[in-house]
């Protein structure tokens, strides 16, 4: 089978990370995947050199640039089995293209309000043979806006390096904290709804021997410094900025992992990865998290205030024999989440979409 991916993103991150992940995860169990993506960014740099990776696209600034990116979708899924775009922008250009009169078309759905119920939406939704959605709970939304539709939810692939062993002193004596000290970790984007207010609420909660590390960069950052110094902790917070390479390395500083609200992926990655790296996380009650956290087994889920996240933190922290088992047992259960079974996952499902296209039961419409 010949799987093409088209994303319009530019950055590795988001939509970018997930394309780039599926492919690796399709070519881990040998399928033949290729990726189209547009040119510039670190999206770019990541696959500089990588023979199935495609920077043909470019950035829209007029409408000659639109006309060469559906020519290069065009030329681009001509040879595959089966095409799934991930963002709206990529399933339009993929329709432009007529990708869906030649071949089955697959959505990977990251976020729940791209699943409308609009004429225009339900439209383009006809133009499916199947969907990819970051987690079960999008379903409900998935089935009014396109009924009937074959989908799977699949999570992004968690990398080799988040897992456990390590050693996190380095970076606790870069960042000053006391090697004794207990830990709270939290890692994302510095901005908006981002959830790190939160976390500086449970700080807030927990007792003055307690450190946080915040794991990202943004323009949030003065304004949550200003926070920290309001509610008292600012010694305690340490920001470690932006860290991609060694963010392994971090997580093993962290003696438990809060995760307050989703970040640019609706399918938590930050949760998959922490546990990896056998770290217990505390997560809020939200969508989607429940398909990774087996309440009181594999870590806690907790309602999504900072008095219930900080209770569930504190209980971790005062019982750590009850955390380590759950970080063992987080860490046993992620395997299901590497490349290689995630890869087979997709390609089974793949490998349905284009058999009832062949049968002719596919609901895409021409």
């Amino acid at each position: 089978m010949h799987a093409a991916l088209v994303v319009t993103a530019r950055k590795y991150s988001g939509a970018g990370a997930v394309a780039e992940h599926c492919a690796r995860a399709l070519h881990r169990v040998g399928v033949e995947a290729r990726l189209l993506f547009p040119r510039g960014r670190n999206l770019e740099n990541r696959l500089a050199g990588v023979g199935w990776a495609d920077a043909d696209l470019v950035k829209e600034r007029h409408p000659g640039d639109l006309a060469r990116n559906v020519a290069a979708v065009r030329r681009f899924t001509q040879t595959a089995d089966v095409v799934i775009c991930h963002l709206p922008h990529d399933h339009l250009l993929c329709v432009w293209a007529g990708v869906h009169r030649r071949k089955p078309l697959v959505r990977a759905v990251r976020n729940p309000s791209n699943l409308h119920r609009g004429p225009w939406h339900r439209a383009l939704s006809r133009r499916l043979s199947g969907a990819l959605l970051a987690h079960s709970e999008m379903a409900p939304r998935l089935e009014r806006c396109a009924p009937g539709l074959p989908y799977a939810a699949i999570t992004v692939p968690l990398e080799d390096r988040f897992r456990p062993g390590g050693d996190g002193a380095a970076w606790r004596r870069g960042l000053g904290i006391p090697a004794d000290a207990p830990v709270l970790g939290s890692v994302g984007k510095l901005a908006a709804r981002r959830g790190f207010e939160t976390v500086l609420e449970v700080a807030s909660r927990l007792g003055p021997e307690i450190h946080v590390v915040i794991v990202g960069h943004g323009e949030l950052r003065p304004r949550l410094e200003r926070l920290a110094a309001r509610l008292g902790v600012v010694e305690r917070v340490h920001w470690a900025g932006y860290v991609e390479e060694q963010l392994h390395d971090l997580y093993r500083v962290m003696d438990v992992v809060v995760y307050t609200a989703v970040g640019s992926d609706h399918g938590h990655r930050m949760i998959s990865e922490a546990q990896g790296c056998a770290r217990p996380v505390v997560a809020a009650r939200l969508p989607g998290v429940a398909d990774l956290i087996e309440d009181g087994r594999t870590g806690r889920i907790a309602e999504p205030d900072p008095a219930s996240l900080a209770c569930a933190v504190r209980d971790l922290l005062a019982d750590r024999a009850t955390a380590d088992a759950m970080a063992r047992a987080a860490a046993s259960a992620v395997e299901a989440r590497r490349f290689a079974p995630v890869g087979a996952r997709l390609q089974s499902f793949l490998e349905d979409v284009v058999a009832r296209a062949n049968a002719g039961t596919t609901v895409s419409s021409p």
